[in-house]
């Protein structure tokens, strides 16, 4: 068993506090859209919620900020989608990034393609930031014609692998590029796959069996229009299967992730099938790329499916844009579809020139971030897009926006095996040096959940959980409120803002959606009246009386004023002089409690004081006043035997 030292155990009691500092600071769950650019075009490309404070990291392209024609940016936003911080990266020229992931030391690794570094005419690029945004290293890789990195993840051994195409190694035109480094950004191997014509890599994943599952389209088989390409690779790179996807027309995927059976989730687009010019299409795929079922998504006009997500209930949620629906040019849009692909919901996000879709993730509040480019709303040509959004994609009727009723179409592709055996390339990684500038978005607010101000009284004789006061909550929240009596009191009924026929009901449920006001009154009962002409109610005190131990934990439920309650009236308010104890108690404690309640530190230093409290009248309550002082005595008195013994014994062997 590991030991404890000082030091040890000051680092523990400082993260606990910091512990609950963070836990009793988090947001509500707020649904908000809003935008983030300059006075010229920005553009979004990818977005992860961040796991340790339920922020996002957002990356995209900026022409509006930076060193040169168009620079990396990016910015990271707290969970109600304020700037944390923000900067440009980037050379003289072009720059574009593509993909970001969080790193396992709260950094990020960001992939893409630069014009100001390298050896040629594009290569791809690879910058790993700090948590704050500071570049630790940066690399391109490429050769003296066009090399691009579309995708990256991280790997389980702390590496990283990426994808893409390039036109300087391979069969044909481009192929597709996939790059195994390791966690500084060396190569570990290198191969591309393709044909005689182009081949395009659009995303990798690492699957559970240590390999990679690669999503893109090919040109060199099938019917040579373009069709979806899977390939699923070994750990080393080598091909495991390989199989396209397609119709007479073109067809593609844009990505692809293993699902929780270890089956894959394929999306792109299809002009082959559906039931406009272009459809979303998506493909469920067995372990050896067999599809299991295949839909089209989509209505008269052009509909792009971009991204895919499996959802917490084994359905899928799918990004991208239409022109078949919406309110204007083309407008972001989202399906959310179950395990065999039908359609729960569908909307659509815009306003009356183009917004697009570029991705939605799953949040750990059970809603959905989505993300995209908008022309519609901003500060410049285009601005970065991002929408907290409900369950059911909606944020607030005044938003605005509107369903979708997309046709759901069954295709009949059947894989076609390919035959291509991957090359390695030999290129080595270049350092770069970019330019790191700071900058300043201008933030608007499209729309947001409009918030009420639920007020809770408490009438003489007890409290209320949540403890009585002004409480603000999102529009439709539903609030459950405990009444909770005093010693001698019991709950009598509500008052204020109540549904009806709920009057007598404890718990109670209100909805909030207007300001809204209640009080929780209570009635005397006989056990009330002590003898003495004192009044034992509380006052309508927290916790039933609990002042303080209610303001340090949050609530007059909490199990440990519990404890205090039962020990108040097993042991005190039997007695006249513990009865003067708790009054006086009554008396003097709000002011402090509500000051307690006002700062987060001094609840958690509260309740490292309490604690020894409440394990002596726990034990009081659970064990009785004997066993309570024999274990108590035994606490103090053993130490003060074994520190003699020990005096004694170092006595001994110094004589």
């Amino acid at each position: 068993m590991p030991r404890f030292g000082g030091k040890a155990m000051k680092k523990i009691a400082l993260f606990v506090v910091f512990f609950f500092t963070l836990a009793s600071s988090m947001p509500l769950n707020a649904q908000w859209a809003k935008t983030y650019g300059g006075s010229q075009y920005d553009s979004v490309a990818a977005l992860i919620q961040l796991t340790d404070t339920g922020g996002y990291i957002v990356c995209g392209r900026t022409a509006s900020f930076g060193a040169g024609s168009y620079d990396i940016w990016l910015l990271e936003l707290s969970a109600l989608g304020e700037v944390e911080w923000e900067k440009a990266y980037g050379g003289s020229d072009g720059d574009y990034p593509y993909s970001i992931q969080q790193t396992s030391d709260g950094g990020y690794i960001l992939a893409g393609t630069t014009y100001s570094f390298g050896s040629g005419s594009g290569d791809a690029w690879v910058l790993k930031v700090s948590s704050t945004g500071d570049v630790e290293w940066e690399k391109t890789y490429g050769g003296i014609d066009y090399d691009t990195a579309r995708y990256l993840q991280t790997t389980s051994d702390g590496g990283y692998i990426v994808v893409g195409y390039t036109e300087n190694w391979g069969a044909g035109g481009y192929d597709i590029w996939v790059l195994r480094l390791s966690s500084t950004g060396s190569i570990v191997w290198q191969n591309t796959y393709g044909g005689f014509d182009d081949d395009l890599g659009w995303s990798i994943e690492q699957t559970s069996d240590g390999g990679y599952i690669v999503a893109g389209e090919t040109f060199s088989f099938g019917d040579f229009s373009d069709n979806a390409w899977i390939l699923k690779l070994s750990s080393t790179g080598s091909i495991v299967w390989q199989k396209i996807y397609g119709g007479s027309n073109t067809d593609w995927s844009s990505e692809t992730h293993q699902t929780s059976d270890g089956g894959y989730i394929v999306v792109g687009g299809t002009y082959s099938f559906g039931a406009g010019d272009c459809d979303g299409w998506i493909l469920k795929l067995n372990s050896a790329g067999t599809v299991q079922w295949q839909r089209a998504y989509g209505e008269f006009d052009y509909d792009y499916a971009y991204s895919i997500q499996q959802t917490s209930d084994d359905g899928y949620i799918v990004g991208g844009y239409t022109y078949s629906f919406g309110a204007g040019v083309d407008d972001a849009w989202v399906i959310k579809i179950d395990s065999s692909g039908d359609i729960d919901w569908e909307r659509t996000y815009g306003d009356i020139l183009s917004d697009w879709g570029r991705g939605i993730q799953e949040t750990g509040s059970g809603g959905y971030i989505g993300y995209g480019s908008t022309y519609s709303t901003g500060a410049g040509s285009s601005d970065f897009s991002i929408l907290k959004l409900y369950a059911d994609g909606d944020i607030d009727p005044s938003c605005g926006f509107e369903d979708s009723f997309s046709s759901e179409i069954n295709t009949s592709v059947s894989p076609v095996n390919t035959n291509v055996s991957p090359d390695d390339t030999i290129i080595s990684p270049l350092s770069s040096s970019c330019t790191v500038r700071d900058t300043t978005a201008s933030v608007s607010l499209i729309c947001e959940v409009p918030m009420y101000t639920l007020t809770i009284s408490a009438a003489l004789g007890g409290t209320t959980d949540p403890a009585p006061g002004m409480h603000d909550y999102y529009n439709n929240t539903d609030v459950q409120i405990s009444a909770i009596p005093s010693f001698g009191y019991e709950f009598l009924n509500w008052s204020g803002n109540v549904p009806s026929g709920s009057e007598s009901n404890n718990p109670i449920t209100i909805n909030i959606d207007s300001n809204k006001s209640i009080t929780a009154n209570f009635s005397k009962t006989d056990t009330g009246d002590d003898g003495d002409g004192d009044d034992d109610g509380g006052g309508g005190g927290g916790g039933g009386g609990c002042f303080v131990a209610t303001a340090a934990y949050g609530s007059p439920l909490h199990p440990f004023v519990k404890v205090l309650r039962e020990f108040r009236d097993k042991y005190l308010m039997p007695s006249s002089v513990g009865r003067k104890f708790v009054n006086l108690y009554y008396k003097y404690s709000p002011f402090a409690s509500n000051f307690i309640a006002k700062y987060k530190p001094l609840k958690v230093i509260v309740r490292v004081h309490l604690l020894p409290v409440i394990v002596f009248c726990y034990s009081m309550v659970q064990l009785g006043s004997i066993m309570t002082a024999l274990i108590f005595s035994s606490i103090f008195v053993l130490p003060i035997f074994l520190i003699s013994f020990f005096r004694m014994n170092f006595r001994r062997t110094k004589a």
